[in-house]
């Protein structure tokens, strides 16, 4: 039985560019039918208690007070005593109503979605919030007693420069927050940007771009716990650390993904059949052990050689001897019972698993 829970959000009041996650323009009419089959895909769950809860989205924050604490009332109940309950928000929509009722919901994380401190990268990228927005949002948060404050960034956009990056670095750690997750550009087919055709940015530039974060973030006092994550305090996203860890979680709502008894899942991506029909899950088929490998690997953490051996019944050293000869120990290194990717397998990590991969 899972103890972690995501619930996709899907309504937007704007689609960013580079976006193809499943995100629909907010629409008032399919609010409370939206609601109405969150409730009916939590009653039909075996949920007995949750230590993460992650509203993700599209927008979580762009709903309205009431229905933002209607969907809130379905998960308080399951929540454990010491719990993380993280809402992604974005900026323009942040006020100190709304931080102050986070707070009182219980709400104790939030996941600011700022991608550049650039007025002009933001327009280029279809975001619609502002700076002085992005500061104010945190000082609302943090008045309202929220101190758990990530925020995201986007590197490899269009045009951007090396410079450009660390002026958006300088701006992130002059906010005082714990978290920082960092991704770069993919040009996805169904994002606005993969249908405009956009070029992926140089692949030697995003290389130095990565190495110029992984280095600025560290300096700044950040551990660099995850491929994309940095951390202060010890402050991880204990949400996505299930993932990392190969642990189960529910996913609800229209294209929610969730992983239960080891069963990965996509629901519905088309508004209309989530409406009529419910969540609709496809499983998808996958190879569990790899997939355990390759999202451990991406963690400081790592791999727990014993207990992957134990879930899936392999040797794991008798079947990757010529993977962990290659790149031990300059890459990899084992820390038993933990196999860890070192800063530099940290930067070839895709490299690494198309070798562990391939074995299979």
């Amino acid at each position: 039985m899972a103890d972690a829970c995501y619930v996709h959000v899907p309504f937007c009041r704007s689609i960013c560019y580079y976006c193809a996650f499943c995100r629909w323009i907010y629409d008032e009419n399919r609010i409370d039918p939206w609601l109405d089959q969150i409730q009916k895909e939590v009653h039909a769950k075996s949920i007995s208690h949750l230590k993460t809860l992650y509203f993700g989205g599209g927008t979580p924050n762009s709903l309205s007070e009431s229905s933002f604490i209607k969907l809130a009332s379905f998960f308080k109940p399951y929540l454990d005593n010491n719990y993380e309950w993280t809402v992604e928000c974005n900026p323009e929509y942040v006020t100190q109503e709304q931080a102050a009722l986070y707070q009182k919901l219980g709400v104790n994380r939030i996941s600011l979605g700022v991608q550049t401190f650039s007025n002009t990268k933001l327009q280029a990228i279809g975001r619609t919030h502002s700076i002085k927005q992005v500061t104010d949002a945190i000082s609302y948060f943090k008045k309202a007693g929220i101190h758990n404050i990530s925020i995201d960034l986007i590197y490899a956009l269009p045009n951007q420069t090396l410079e450009e990056v660390k002026e958006d670095l300088a701006h992130t750690f002059a906010l005082d927050v714990k978290h920082l997750s960092i991704y770069s550009l993919q040009i996805e087919e169904n994002s606005v940007f993969g249908k405009w055709h956009i070029l992926p940015c140089d692949e030697d530039l995003e290389a130095d771009m990565y190495e110029t974060v992984v280095s600025a973030c560290v300096e700044h006092g950040f551990e660099h716990y995850e491929i994309s994550s940095f951390a202060k305090e010890k402050a991880y996203s204990l949400h996505n650390l299930h993932y990392w860890s190969d642990q189960d979680f529910y996913g609800i709502g229209c294209g929610a993904s969730g992983k239960e008894n080891g069963l990965l899942y996509e629901n519905t991506k088309d508004m209309q059949t989530y409406l009529k029909e419910g969540p609709n899950p496809v499983y998808l088929e996958e190879d569990n052990a790899f997939d355990a490998i390759m999202m451990a690997l991406r963690t400081s953490f790592g791999l727990n050689v014993d207990q992957w051996q134990q879930k899936y019944q392999k040797d794991f050293h008798t079947i990757y001897q010529n993977v962990l000869r290659k790149y031990m120990p300059e890459y990899l290194v084992y820390e038993k019972p933990y196999l860890k990717p070192t800063p530099k397998g940290m930067e070839i990590l895709n490299t690494i698993l198309v070798d562990f991969l391939d074995v299979n």
